[in-house]
């Protein structure tokens, strides 16, 4: 068996549900009721967990970039995530981020998250991954922009510290990409050099990918969710609202119902007996008859001996007498 992970009591594993995480990100436009409000839509349309970025601007782009002042306009304070860790607790569902710092660690692991989130560009950030690690939390590599060699050593990395709770996720760094670009066999191939849950960090306009994804044996999606996607802000345009979100939560839920060995039970007998065939007297038969095959007929319902013993009463003398329509049992020879 491959190895399970467990984030706030849910099972993540081969044989469990997919775990669907709304990735609210920087789509808060730095306004808490508005987070709220995406909080609650996303546990009402299917989310198990929401995930955030946790950054002190500072610590993360130059003060020369362009993006400076976009990420510092959108930058949460620690006094802000412990009211959003908060209101996600009130209403029952997991609350986690995406640290960029140590310091940011620090902060989330003060406030309590159960996980922690690599993004993509900070797979070959050890001194992070390990800060990370040693909290002795599940960890989640997101492997955009990576190789094998990133992705072993990050894993490496983690498990350094003792720490051998790991999720790694398939992700296409391109908001958003092209299907031709989405390589989902990558799914395949890290199920079969790591040990642990894959997933898929899925930044494709709608579900498809996802679905496929999962099929292929992923069992954790981040998806990224918006009230609306003609919001301001970077990334809510390429995000899921509410009513694709939960779409893509019953579709999943379907794949899940067909995939999952836990789901699946033996039909129910009696549709069974009712499809299958017995053997039955073709008509009205003297006890010390010797049985010929014309003497068997081979018809539904499927409550007595099966077509395939017919060949073991031919030629044998009937000990009772038979009406046309009984079954033949092994009492009659």
């Amino acid at each position: 068996m491959r190895k399970s992970i467990s984030i706030a009591g849910k099972t993540i594993g081969e044989n469990s549900n997919a775990y669907l995480v709304a990735e609210i990100g920087l789509n808060h436009n730095h306004d808490i009721d508005l987070a709220k409000k995406m909080i609650c839509s996303a546990k009402k349309n299917g989310a198990d967990a929401v995930k955030f970025q946790t950054f002190i601007t500072e610590k993360l782009l130059s003060d020369k970039s362009e993006a400076f002042s976009l990420f510092k306009k959108l930058e949460l304070s620690k006094e802000d995530f412990k009211i959003i860790s908060q209101y996600c607790k009130k209403i029952g569902i997991s609350f986690f981020s995406t640290p960029f710092c140590l310091e940011c660690i620090d902060w989330l692991e003060d406030i309590g998250v159960p996980c922690y989130k690599i993004a993509s560009m900070d797979i070959n950030y050890y001194e992070l991954i390990s800060h990370a690690a040693k909290t002795d939390k599940p960890i989640i590599i997101s492997t955009g922009m990576s190789n094998f060699g990133l992705i072993e050593k990050a894993v490496n990395t983690i498990k350094k510290t003792g720490n051998d709770k790991i999720i790694i996720l398939h992700t296409i760094s391109k908001y958003p990409p092209k299907y031709s670009e989405m390589d989902l066999r990558m799914i395949e191939k890290l199920r079969s050099i790591f040990d642990y849950p894959i997933g898929f960090s899925d930044h494709s306009p709608d579900n498809t990918m996802s679905v496929v994804a999962r099929v292929l044996g992923a069992v954790l999606f981040e998806k990224h969710f918006t009230l609306d996607k003609n919001m301001d802000g970077p990334d809510h345009s390429i995000s899921l609202d509410p009513d694709n979100f939960s779409d893509l939560k019953t579709k999943l839920m379907a794949v899940d119902e067909g995939l999952l060995e836990h789901t699946i039970d033996r039909p129910d007998f009696s549709i069974e007996q009712a499809a299958r065939r017995s053997l039955y007297a073709a008509k009205d038969l003297k006890k010390d008859t010797i049985i010929s095959k014309d003497m068997i007929v081979v018809i539904r319902p499927g409550i007595g001996i099966s077509p395939e013993y017919l060949p073991i009463f031919l030629n044998r003398k009937l000990k009772r007498d038979l009406k046309k329509g009984d079954l033949f049992d092994l009492s009659c020879i």
